[in-house]
C-alpha cells in the first residue's frame, strides 16, 4: 500500500491541501477535483494551473508563463526559456497554426486550463526546439447538455480581448464552437545610440521616441467528438481566421557623419517605420483512437492540414526632414502561400499491467511559395521606384518522415521510459538568387530516456533528450529586408541546423500543509548555434545576418519552493541560475561566458472566501551574448480577483510594472559597430477582465492528445 501512495505524491507534488481528491496514472491521465493545484509533475513534464495565477487574468499565455522559473519576456514580447527562444507550441495536443511567441500571445489566459512544459521531450515527440515544448490545455465544457464560458478584458493601453466557447453533449456526440477576438497592444519609450565605421566613413546616430506593437486576431473553431462506446473515439475540428501582427516606431533621429575627419552631414529627421504580418488561415484536424481491448492495447490515427492564403509581410521605413520633406524611404512586400500537413499512426501494446511498448510513424510536409520585392525613394525623381534586381520569387519545401519506438515500465520504486526516433529530412529551396538554392537530404537519430525513483524522503527524476533547431524559411531567405531604414536583415541559405544534448536531474519533496520543494539541475550542449550577427553595412546602416555562430554550453539550476505560511497567505519562490559558455567559430562574434539568474516571488492572499489579492516581484539578471551584453532589470505586478454568483463569474484587476522599474538595456560592440539600446514600457498598464461560465461543475478530466501519451502532430516554422 505504501508504494501507490508514494507514486501518487510523486506525480502530484504541488501546493494542495491534504484533503484534495487526486487520481493519477503514469500512462494515461491526471484528474483533479477540489481546490486547483498550482503545480503538478510527471516523469517528463510539469503542469501549471493557469487559473491559480491572478496576475495573468485578462492577459495571454505569455502572462501565465511568467510564473515559471527561467522564463523571461522582454519589452517586445519575445520569450526565452532557459536562455533560448527555440520551442514548439501545441494547443490541446495539436500544433498551433502560429509560431513561438506569436502563438502564445494569441491565446487568452481565460481560455487556458493548464500549461505544460516539456524540457526533455520523449522520442515520440517532434525534435525541433532545443528547450522543448510548451503545451496549452484549454478549458472545455463539463457534463451533459449545454455548457459554456466567456471572457472579456480591456486595459489602459487600449488592449481588448473577447473569447467564448459553447459545448453541447448528447449521448455519444459532443459538438462545440469557440471564438477569440483580440487587439493586444504594447508601447515603449525607445532610445538608441549607434556608431558605425565603414571604410573611412564614421556615422553616429541618436534615435529617441516611441515603439509599439499591435497584434489583432479573429479566430473561430468548430468541433465534433463522437464516442459510441469505450472502444472508439473520433475528434474532428475546423479552425479559421485572420491575424494581423504590427509593430513600428516614431523617432526623432539625429545623424552626424564624417569621412576622413571631414563633416558630411549633421542633420535631424523624423523617422517612422512600420511592419505588418498578415495571415489568413484555415486548419482541419481529425483524430481517431481504437482501444483494442481492456488490457490497454491501442491504435491511433491523426491528421492535420493547414493552409495560409494571401499572407503578406510588409515593411515600411520613412525619413523626413524637419520641414516635412521626405529624405529617405523603402517599401518591402513579401507575398506568400503556406501549406503544411501532418499525420501519424501509433500502436501501443500493454505487455503487462505496468509496462507498454509504443511504436509509430509520423510525417510532416511544409510548403511555402512566394515572392519578395522592394522599392526605394528616389530623391532626385521624388518618387518610389521598384528595384528589379531585388525581386526574388521562391519555392520552399520540407518533408520530415519519422519512425520511433518507446518502452515505458515500472519496477518497484523505479519508473522509466526510453526510446529512439529516426528523422528522414528533405529540405529544398529554389529561389531566383544565384547560388542560393538549397537541396539537403539527411537521416538523423534522436534518443531519449527518463527515470524516476520514489521514496518517502523524496522523489528523484532524470531525463535526457537529443534535440535540434532546424532553420525556417525566414532564416534562409538571401535577400535584404528592413526593420527600419538604418537596420537591415538578411537570411542565409547555407545555414546548418543546431544539434542539442539536453540533460536534467530533479529532486521533489512534498511536506505537510501543501508545502513542497522542487530542485532541478540542467545541462545543454548546443553545436552550430544559430544567432544574429549585426555589423556595419553602409554608413549609418547595420545589417543583421543569420549565422552559425559557434557552440554553447549551459549549466543551471532551477528552484521552486511552495509555502503556506498561514491559511490566508500562499507564497511561491522561483529561481534560476545558470552558467553559459559560448565559443565563437565565426568572424564578428566573440567568445563569452558568465552567470545569469532570475528570481520570482509570487504571493497570494485570501481576504475573504471570494476575494483574493496577489503581489509578484521578478528580477532578471544580466547576460552576455556573442556581441555584447544585456543589463539586469526587475518589475512588480499587483492583482485582485472577486468571485460572484457562486463562483460562476469573476472580476479581476491587474496592474503590471506598478513601480515602473522595467527597463531593458542592450549593448552591442564590435570593431565597426557600437550600439546602445534602452527600452522602457509605457505606464500605466492596468487591465480589467470579466469571466463567466455555466454548467461547468463536476470533475475536470485532464486528457488530451499530449497528456495521454498520443502523438504531437505537425511542426511550427
Amino acid at each position: 500500500m505504501l508504494l501507490p501512495l508514494l507514486l501518487s505524491a510523486f506525480l502530484t507534488t504541488s501546493e494542495t491541501p491534504r484533503n484534495d481528491s487526486i487520481k493519477t496514472s503514469w500512462m494515461n491521465n491526471v484528474s483533479v477535483t477540489g481546490e486547483k493545484r498550482q503545480v503538478m509533475y510527471r516523469l517528463d513534464r510539469r503542469r501549471i494551473a493557469a487559473s491559480t495565477n491572478l496576475a495573468a487574468s485578462g492577459g495571454t499565455a505569455l502572462d501565465v508563463l511568467k510564473t515559471i522559473p527561467s522564463v523571461a519576456i522582454d519589452a517586445d514580447g519575445n520569450v526565452t526559456l532557459r536562455g533560448s527562444g527555440h520551442f514548439l507550441v501545441y494547443i490541446d495536443g495539436k500544433p498551433s497554426p502560429l509560431e513561438g511567441a506569436q502563438a502564445l500571445e494569441q491565446i487568452p489566459a481565460g481560455t487556458i486550463e493548464d500549461l505544460e512544459i516539456l524540457t526533455t521531450p520523449s522520442a515520440r515527440y517532434k525534435t525541433d526546439g532545443d528547450v522543448g515544448i510548451i503545451h496549452i490545455i484549454t478549458k472545455q465544457g463539463q457534463g451533459k447538455g449545454l455548457s459554456g464560458m466567456a471572457n472579456a478584458s480591456g486595459s489602459t493601453l487600449g488592449t481588448w480581448s473577447i473569447d467564448g466557447r459553447l459545448d453541447y453533449q448528447r449521448k455519444s456526440h459532443t459538438i462545440w464552437a469557440s471564438m477569440v477576438a483580440s487587439d493586444i497592444k504594447g508601447k515603449s519609450d525607445f532610445n538608441q545610440s549607434k556608431t558605425t565605421i565603414v571604410d573611412d566613413y564614421e556615422t553616429t546616430s541618436q534615435s529617441d521616441g516611441t515603439r509599439y506593437t499591435r497584434n489583432r486576431s479573429l479566430i473561430g473553431t468548430v468541433g465534433w467528438k463522437f464516442m459510441p462506446n469505450k472502444s472508439h473515439l473520433l475528434n474532428v475540428d475546423l479552425q479559421s481566421g485572420q491575424t494581423r501582427r504590427r509593430r513600428g516606431g516614431d523617432m526623432k533621429y539625429h545623424e552626424l557623419r564624417t569621412q576622413a575627419g571631414n563633416l558630411l552631414n549633421d542633420g535631424t529627421y523624423n523617422s517612422h517605420d512600420r511592419y505588418l504580418l498578415l495571415k489568413n488561415l484555415v486548419q482541419l484536424s481529425a483524430d481517431y483512437t481504437w482501444n483494442i481491448n481492456e488490457n490497454g492495447d491501442k491504435l491511433s490515427l491523426q491528421s492535420r492540414n493547414r493552409h495560409d492564403w494571401r499572407s503578406l509581410e510588409y515593411t515600411e521605413s520613412n525619413m523626413f526632414d524637419l520641414t516635412g520633406n521626405r529624405y529617405e524611404g523603402t517599401r518591402g512586400y513579401e507575398r506568400e502561400h503556406h501549406w503544411d500537413c501532418d499525420g501519424s499512426l501509433t500502436y501501443i501494446k500493454q505487455y503487462r499491467s505496468s509496462g507498454k511498448l509504443e511504436a509509430g510513424y509520423q510525417y510532416t510536409t511544409y510548403s511555402e511559395i512566394g515572392n519578395y520585392n522592394i522599392k526605394y525613394w528616389d530623391r532626385p525623381a521624388q518618387e518610389f521606384q521598384w528595384q528589379d534586381n531585388l525581386h526574388a520569387p521562391f519555392d520552399y519545401r520540407r518533408q520530415v518522415h519519422s519512425a520511433y519506438a518507446m518502452v515505458n515500465d515500472q519496477f518497484g520504486n523505479f519508473i522509466m521510459d526510453a526510446g529512439v526516433r529516426a528523422d528522414r529530412v528533405i529540405d529544398q529551396l529554389e529561389i531566383s538568387v544565384e547560388g542560393a538554392d538549397r537541396h539537403i537530404k539527411r537521416l538523423e537519430f534522436y534518443p531519449s530516456a527518463h527515470l524516476g525513483y520514489v521514496q518517502d524522503w523524496g522523489t528523484f527524476t532524470a531525463g535526457y533528450a537529443r534535440r535540434t533547431n532546424r532553420p525556417g524559411i525566414w532564416q534562409l531567405e538571401p535577400y535584404i529586408t528592413y526593420e527600419d531604414y538604418y537596420t537591415k536583415k538578411v537570411g542565409n541559405p547555407d545555414i546548418n541546423p543546431e544539434y542539442i544534448h539536453a540533460l536534467e536531474l530533479s529532486y521533489r519533496k512534498s511536506f505537510q500543509k501543501g508545502n513542497s520543494l522542487n530542485v532541478t539541475g540542467y545541462y545543454r550542449w548546443r553545436t552550430d548555434v544559430i544567432d544574429v550577427m549585426r555589423k556595419a553595412y553602409e554608413p549609418g546602416v547595420t545589417l543583421d545576418s543569420i549565422i552559425n555562430a559557434g557552440d554553447q554550453i549551459d549549466r543551471g539550476m532551477e528552484l521552486s519552493l511552495l509555502l503556506n505560511p498561514t491559511k490566508w497567505w500562499k507564497s511561491t519562490l522561483n529561481g534560476d541560475i545558470h552558467n553559459y559558455r559560448f565559443t565563437s567559430h565565426s568572424e564578428g562574434c566573440t567568445s563569452a561566458d558568465g552567470m545569469s539568474f532570475m528570481v520570482g516571488w509570487l504571493n497570494q492572499f485570501t481576504a475573504t472566501p471570494t476575494t483574493k489579492l496577489q503581489f509578484d516581484g521578478h528580477v532578471v539578471g544580466p547576460k552576455r551574448h556573442s556581441q555584447g551584453r544585456e543589463s539586469a532589470y526587475c518589475y512588480f505586478d499587483l492583482a485582485a480577483r472577486q468571485q460572484l454568483l457562486n463562483g460562476k463569474m469573476s472580476v479581476s484587476l491587474v496592474a503590471h510594472d506598478v513601480l515602473r522599474t522595467a527597463r531593458y538595456h542592450n549593448i552591442r560592440s564590435t570593431t565597426t559597430l557600437v550600439s546602445d539600446t534602452k527600452v522602457r514600457p509605457k505606464y500605466p498598464n492596468i487591465l480589467l477582465s470579466l469571466s463567466w461560465n455555466f454548467n461547468a461543475s463536476g470533475k475536470k478530466d485532464h486528457t488530451g492528445a499530449v497528456s495521454d501519451g498520443a502523438q504531437f502532430d505537425g511542426k511550427d516554422f
